[in-house]
């Protein structure tokens, strides 16, 4: 934790440094001007990141130019200062001014979009399943004080699983630690193992009392991040999968590897996708039976498999016209300390193992035949489903022609049971 701390101090002191802190924003001053439905990106966004709603752009890698999905975002552009105070946030830098302009800007974006589309009112049940290094329990429950104030009355409920830990001794949690989180806590687990080793206690009956299934990283920390902002989202445009956009700790510093889920200098709110990232997927509780079964087929030490099933299920989605957003990244940010704790001493290693890129086996094609038939008629048969790609080519990503057979596909892919 100190490094946390030290990080964060650092980011808010040249966050002050330079940007000499944001004030409140003025609730009278307008926040957006009016703009063309999707307009194309301004000259001082460079077409590295995913610039537009419903378009993807990443170096070497086609624009997505086929869908534009409809978002209130598209009638309103946003001011020269709330558009600095995007670029601030996405560059890294954090300070409490910052912070709380960001607040102020997410929760009069919200009132507009609320009042331009509405979304449907529900209450939604969220299992939250964290791999926690016990030095990531103080960020844990801040982030849990933020789940907590969400105003829609959503339940969280959580898994911790813990990596560092003695096989089955459970560590024991500080007296208010365990007084805040034990009445929201599903399950735990003590011993060492990889994400997709603890992904594998989470069977599909377990899950599913819960509407969405939300794996984060513990170094994950929810400064920027707000909940009523994101379940908007959710419900306005019902993705199988979605992601928050992630910052680094700090100007400079390690966000996210793959730049279509990265804070972006945009006004846009959300984009669609073909890819999420492992480090922090919201899922529908819907799919996780196939996901689960691919879980118990693949080498448990590295989780680019499950990254590349989960999204490729919400591209065939899509594909056979069952969801028109059915990958989306809403930008309300997380912030990446970026421990890597899990990697440290372990066998956990990042990379695919070819064995486990094989297409969509007969038991997944009949899991999402029967999760999915009920969204349009071409997912009812599980020929639909069977065969379909799960990992992505090197290089793009987003490539959903399968892999040559044989081939290691990724450049730091191994052997079974090897590591990086």
């Amino acid at each position: 934790m100190p490094r946390i701390v030290m990080f964060g101090l650092r980011a808010a002191l040249a966050a002050a440094a330079v940007l000499g802190g944001f004030p409140r924003l003025d609730a009278s001053a307008p926040l957006f001007a009016r703009d063309e439905h999707c307009s194309v990106s301004s000259p001082d966004e460079p077409d590295t990141s995913l610039l537009q709603i419903g378009r993807f752009s990443t170096v070497g890698a086609e624009r997505d130019t086929d869908f534009c999905a409809p978002s209130p975002e598209e009638t309103f552009n946003i001011t020269a200062e709330v558009r600095r105070l995007i670029g601030t946030v996405a560059d890294g830098n954090w300070s409490k001014p910052i912070e709380t302009a960001w607040a102020d800007y997410q929760d009069k974006t919200l009132l507009r979009f609320q009042a331009v589309r509405p979304a449907p009112t529900r209450r939604l049940r969220i299992l939250v399943v964290v791999s926690l290094g016990q030095s990531a329990l103080p960020m844990l429950v801040y982030n849990f004080k933020k789940w907590s104030k969400n105003k829609a009355g959503d339940t969280f409920n959580f898994v911790l699983l813990h990596f560092d830990a003695e096989e089955g001794k459970l560590p024991t949690l500080p007296a208010d630690v365990r007084e805040l989180l034990m009445p929201h806590v599903a399950l735990r687990h003590a011993g060492p193992g990889c994400k997709v080793d603890f992904w594998k206690r989470l069977a599909p009956d377990f899950v599913a009392g819960y509407d969405y299934l939300w794996l984060p990283d513990d170094d994950l920390r929810m400064d920027f991040f707000d909940w009523d902002f994101y379940r908007y989202h959710l419900l306005a445009y019902n993705p199988l999968v979605s992601q928050p956009s992630v910052v680094g700790w700090a100007p400079k510093r390690r966000s996210s590897d793959w730049n279509f889920v990265r804070a972006t200098h945009s006004s846009n709110t959300s984009w669609v996708t073909r890819k999420i990232e492992a480090m922090t997927p919201v899922i529908s509780t819907k799919i996780w039976p196939a996901i689960f079964s691919r879980a118990w087929s693949v080498n448990a030490s590295n989780c680019f498999a499950i990254e590349g099933i989960i999204s490729n299920i919400a591209n065939e989605a899509k594909a056979l016209g069952c969801f028109e957003t059915p990958l989306l990244v809403v930008n309300t940010p997380m912030r990446h300390a970026d421990c890597r704790s899990m990697n440290k001493g372990s066998h956990c290693f990042r990379g695919y193992v070819v064995e486990d890129c094989f297409g969509m086996s007969e038991k997944e094609a009949d899991l999402l035949a029967q999760a999915l038939g009920g969204e349009c008629a071409a997912a009812k048969d599980p020929k639909a489903w069977k065969g379909k790609c799960v990992c992505f080519q090197p290089g793009t990503h987003i490539d959903r022609a399968c892999p040559a057979q044989g081939k290691l596909i990724f450049p730091n892919a191994t052997d079974a049971g090897a590591r990086q």
